[in-house]
Order: structure tokens, then C-alpha cells, then sequence
């Protein structure tokens, strides 16, 4: 699970024009599922992993190869949780927050393929 959050900060990381998102979000965010659990924190315009998992803020639950599929961009955080997949305990705002944190990390892939 560790691995699957890195890669994705990896790309986050490399995309300039996200970044804007969080300039002043200050969360952090509890992934489960079967394989195990990660913590990102999203504070001071930047993401990164954490080891410590007290004072998390919200959590997003579900199996593994929904996890998968978000932290990939092929599905929508909300269209998972809508289809059972997922559970998120978050406001709607740092939900849609997450959601375009992870589509648009994918979409900017995408576009590079047809560039």
C-alpha cells in the first residue's frame, strides 16, 4: 500500500499546476484496506507519507483494488464510494478536494500520451 501512495506522490510531485490545490489545505488523510494502511498529509503546498497515524483527520476505507484504482486515477473517489466501494469519513469539501487531487494527477498522464 505504501509503495502504490508512492508512486502516486512521485507523479503528484511532478505536476506544477495541482499544486495550487493545496496551497493552504492542511489534512490528513488515513487510506485502508486489506493490504494495509498509509497516511498522506497534505499541508503547506506540498503532500507527502507519514509514519505517525495520530491526529488524522479523515480516512477513506475499502479494498484493495479499489485503493488501486484511485490512487491510479481510473476511477473517481465518488463514483467508489456511490458503488459501495469505498467508505469516506470527510467533509464533502475535502472530498472533492481528494477526488481532483487523484483525477487530476491522472488526466495530466493521459494528456502527455496523446501529446
Amino acid at each position: 500500500m505504501n509503495e502504490l501512495a508512492q508512486k502516486f506522490l512521485e507523479k503528484f510531485t511532478l505536476q506544477g499546476h495541482i499544486l495550487s490545490l493545496i496551497k493552504y489545505s492542511d489534512i490528513k488523510v488515513k487510506f485502508c484496506c486489506e493490504e494495509g494502511t498509509t497516511t498522506i498529509e497534505i499541508k503547506n503546498g506540498k503532500m507527502s507519507l507519514l509514519n505517525d497515524q495520530e491526529s488524522i483527520s479523515y480516512e477513506v476505507k475499502g479494498d484493495s483494488h479499489a485503493i488501486q484504482q484511485l490512487f491510479e486515477g481510473t476511477e473517481t473517489l465518488r463514483a467508489l464510494e456511490k458503488k459501495g466501494r469505498l467508505t469516506v469519513s470527510a467533509p464533502l469539501r475535502t472530498t472533492l478536494l481528494l477526488e481532483s487531487l487523484f483525477f487530476l494527477t491522472k488526466a495530466h498522464e493521459n494528456l502527455a500520451k496523446v501529446i
